[in-house]
């Protein structure tokens, strides 16, 4: 609610015109209804507004992107929000230095429009579902092999990245900011040093709130989106699952 009532402070939006909403979460209030629904309703949005869940975590915004914009255009829709919400307080084990210390709450309501200020051009996808237990709940506490996660990184991200920029006909140097899931500084900073990336091109700002889970890359895509410079934007979401998905998000001139 108050992501949305945020979006609406900063955009106008008749509800009554609202025809999707998809909510990624994995921590939802309940486990029946769908989080979307229950949202739905207090939203008091129109009985002809689809609404679905996406349980993804860090890679959600860049899977949920894909997915509304997708489905949007398959049926005609003209105007949908895309949230975030992944709550880790619920599952986080105070006791446990390693992860207490790391995540934060936060969520995330992004508006889809035909004139949206971004187009996504094309994406990429991936899963390592072996390796889901690096990142899992134990005993319905959560559990991570911090230097896991980091192995996972360095073998697949890069190389991502470097995949869905050449994809989308640009190369590294083209790409006006590199905005990473905020998993840890240590994370970004192994993306940056791999790719030999310019430092002000890979923001990082979650010292205030910590890792917000699918919450991460539209906070800081937020604040980007205001410096009209940036025309080319690299999203790149990665963690549990461990799954991962990026792209490149072109300002719509």
């Amino acid at each position: 609610m108050k992501a949305f009532n945020n979006l609406t402070k900063k955009i106008a939006i008749q509800k009554e015109n609202i025809d999707i909403i998809v909510v990624v979460t994995q921590n939802p209030d309940t486990r029946l209804p769908h989080a979307s629904a229950i949202l739905h309703g207090k939203l008091d949005l129109p009985v002809t507004c689809a609404s679905f869940d996406i349980s993804l975590g860090c890679s959600g915004f860049v899977y949920g992107i894909s997915a509304i914009i997708s489905f949007m255009k398959e049926n005609g829709f003209k105007k949908g929000v895309l949230f975030t919400a992944d709550p880790y307080s619920k599952i986080v084990d105070q006791e446990d230095k390693n992860t207490s210390l790391l995540f934060g709450d936060a969520a995330t309501a992004t508006l889809i429009t035909a004139n949206a200020e971004l187009v996504p051009g094309k994406f990429s996808f991936g899963t390592l579902g072996t390796k889901f237990r690096e990142i899992s709940l134990v005993d319905d506490k959560l559990y991570m092999n911090g230097s896991a996660v980091v192995k996972f990184v360095k073998r697949f991200i890069p190389a991502d990245i470097t995949k869905v920029v050449e994809k989308n006909g640009l190369s590294l140097g083209e790409i006006d900011r590199f905005i990473l899931h905020q998993g840890s500084k240590f994370i970004v900073d192994v993306i940056k040093e791999d790719l030999k990336l310019d430092e002000k091109k890979v923001p990082f700002d979650i010292y205030e709130y910590g890792n917000t889970v699918s919450s991460s890359i539209p906070i800081i895509l937020e604040k980007e989106l205001h410096d009209k410079s940036n025309k080319n934007l690299l999203l790149s979401g990665f963690g549990v699952g461990l799954s991962w998905a990026s792209c490149v998000m072109f300002r719509n001139s």
